[in-house]
């Protein structure tokens, strides 16, 4: 299984170990790990990223925000977007969806349990955008 190297946008410590252990050890991701939007945008311009995967609730702003600003500075290669939030998706997902989102997950049943579906749709979403 090749490694894919993930950005992972969450400002809660607890969330960030979690996600970022499991999918570094049971699913082979190299993950990073950044608090803000505007970590999000320095980290993207110092390193090789495959997905972003970024909460919706963001102490700079939404991840629907974020995910509209770096495809829009992506050019003509979209970096794959997976939304990983506790809100309902259906009021979110249009607009999502316009800004570039390439897949969606609820926190509340990913976050403390078995992470395999989340893994896939992390990996799914890179290998679509290649």
């Amino acid at each position: 299984m090749s490694s894919y190297t993930v950005l992972l946008v969450e400002d809660s410590e607890f969330i960030t170990e979690h996600v970022s252990e499991t999918l570094a050890t049971e699913h082979g991701f190299d993950v990073k790990t950044v608090g803000s939007a505007a970590e999000t945008r320095a980290m993207l311009e110092e390193e090789i990223i495959d997905c972003v995967i970024s909460s919706y609730e963001l102490p700079d702003e939404t991840g629907i925000e974020l995910a509209s600003s770096i495809n829009d500075d992506a050019g003509s290669m979209p970096i794959p977007f997976v939304l990983f939030t506790a809100n309902p998706l259906e009021p979110l997902s249009e607009k999502a969806l316009e800004a570039g989102v390439s897949a969606f997950v609820r926190k509340n049943t990913q976050a403390s349990g078995q992470m395999n579906v989340f893994a896939n749709r992390v990996r799914l979403a890179i290998e679509a955008a290649r």
